[in-house]
């Protein structure tokens, strides 16, 4: 335990330093770039592969059965596929994300005093690690489709459950230290 908390240390020590309104410019840059153009093209592509079958990465409740469920619907052209881009697109989409909601938890971040509260910023990073994990063991059952594998199709709909939470608790904090950062600031000029 002692180790993880001296790791959060130092990922918090760490973002302190790099914040600033310059990184999260661009992160933000990117994560507009990817929802505006990459987004939007890798749904197109999707839609030809799995139609209107749903995806365990757009899910936010499912069941190893659903999962199977998708990985039949998918044929092994789609299975194919879906390994494929959790390997090429979907590296890239958490990272892009990531660096958007810690830049801006980082920055805004820093208008916080509450010593406890400095540890919001981890957030994103636990949700692109549970966004890989995901991947990882979605593309594993597919991969391995349709023998079964118990465990790791258990797994499969619990990280991403945990993924999904993650990246809300990280909206919502990035928000609300914008909100307080913003009201520092004008309380700031009306001094």
């Amino acid at each position: 335990m002692q180790r993880a908390i001296a790791l959060a240390d130092r990922i918090v020590d760490t973002s302190e330093s790099l914040a600033s309104a310059r990184m999260l410019g661009l992160a933000t840059a990117t994560f507009i770039l990817f929802l505006t153009v990459v987004l939007p093209e890798e749904a197109s592509r999707n839609a030809a592969y799995f139609g209107d079958n749903p995806t365990p990465d757009g899910s936010f409740i499912y069941s190893a059965s659903d999962l199977y469920d998708m990985a039949s619907a998918y044929g092994a052209t789609g299975r194919q596929y879906y390994i494929r881009s959790r390997f090429t697109f979907d590296i890239v989409w958490p990272l892009a994300y990531g660096w958007f909601l810690w830049a801006g938890i980082a920055y805004f971040g820093r208008a916080i005093t509450h010593s406890r509260l400095r540890y919001v910023v981890v957030l994103p990073l636990i949700a692109v690690l549970l966004d890989f994990m995901e991947n990882t063991s979605a593309s594993i059952v597919m991969a391995f489709y349709p023998d079964r594998l118990p465990v790791l199709s258990q797994l499969v709909p619990l990280f991403t459950f945990g993924k999904w939470v993650v990246i809300g608790l990280s909206f919502t904090a990035f928000g609300l230290l914008a909100i307080v950062w913003l009201w520092k600031q004008g309380s700031r000029r009306l001094q």
